[in-house]
């Protein structure tokens, strides 16, 4: 049996185990469900030729356009919500202890989640939400089809908002926090989810709280607050946060993009509580979410395609190439 398959095999076996168990996704869930959205969502196109000099003369690689599902990103109310099964009952359980430490030592407060007070009517649309991002566990049995490298790892972890509760909570004692909240002042007049008169929320302060008008666009924007987090470097200096970054280099002359709003290089498909095989970018309707609520307890899932260019390594030096457009 082809070593990929066998791994394949081996993979969903243990994981469906783990499914007749608990009835929320795990990683073999995610797997069929990323699977499923290649043909919609990885628009693989040949934009030309890549040139490499060796001892044995020049030899080509294809030059190509594509997405891949790098990661993961799971958001949810508090501890103990998230659907990913392995992650809640591993990651998330250290994510737990280390929060209520964090924010005991910070803060006279309780860990808290969720919708703010709807007694206070300033609140009614204020949400708090954690989010995992985790490398999509699809990644090592995608079929190869000439595709460039992704630069994430399957099932490694590159945020998670519970061991980040400091930061994430825009806890004041943070030096940088004063600094984050100034900058998304002004960052957020062109960086929010949305155009014209569409707006889900800013991308700054890289914090867990959202203000917007339900629940689904709140996760929605926590989700891209947290792609955002990983992959750009314009709040690096300044950054408090632990996070692992994502790379945004997948090779000598091949590059992903940098995660961004609006943009369709950046684009998300849905896995709860709806699970779709296509693939958009957030902001393009003012009643996103208004039916999903009813379905689900404050927990969504999206997996992150994110657009691939460049060429496939040769064997020697890079010497140039012919992209046609």
């Amino acid at each position: 049996m082809n070593p990929k398959l066998k791994n394949l095999s081996v993979l969903f076996l243990s994981l469906l185990i783990c499914n007749n168990t608990f009835a929320d996704i795990n990683s073999a869930t995610i797997t069929a469900d990323t699977l499923k959205a290649i043909p919609h969502c990885l628009h693989y196109k040949i934009k030309g030729a890549c040139y490499w000099m060796s001892p044995a003369g020049v030899n080509t690689t294809p030059y190509v356009e594509h997405y891949l599902p790098d990661v993961v990103i799971t958001v949810f109310n508090k501890p103990g919500e998230n659907l990913w099964t392995e992650m809640n009952l591993s990651l998330d359980k250290v994510g737990s202890i280390a929060q209520k430490q964090i924010v005991s030592s910070l803060s006279d407060f309780d860990v808290g989640s969720g919708q703010h007070s709807i007694s206070d009517t300033h609140e009614q649309n204020v949400f708090f939400k954690e989010t995992d991002v985790i490398g999509n566990p699809a990644l090592s049995v995608l079929p190869d089809m000439e595709l460039l490298p992704s630069t994430a790892t399957p099932l490694m972890p590159y945020y998670q908002s519970m061991l980040d509760s400091a930061a994430w909570r825009g806890f004041p004692q943070l030096k940088t926090t004063e600094i984050e909240e100034a900058y998304a002042m002004v960052a957020d007049i062109k960086h929010h989810i949305g155009t014209g008169l569409i707006d889900w929320g800013g991308i700054y302060p890289h914090e867990g709280k959202v203000t917007t008008s339900n629940d689904a666009k709140a996760a929605a924007v926590i989700a891209q607050r947290a792609g955002d987090l990983i992959t750009s470097t314009s709040m690096m200096p300044i950054s408090a946060h632990i996070y692992q970054s994502l790379s945004n280099i997948c090779g000598e002359e091949c590059n992903a993009a940098t995660v961004q709003e609006n943009s369709d290089k950046t684009e998300f498909q849905m896995i709860y509580p709806v699970v779709t095989d296509t693939c958009d970018d957030f902001g393009k309707t003012m009643d996103y979410g208004e039916d999903a609520e009813t379905k689900t307890n404050g927990a969504y899932v999206w997996v992150l395609w994110r657009f691939y260019s460049g060429c496939r390594d040769g064997i020697g030096k890079y010497i140039g190439r012919t992209v046609l457009n």
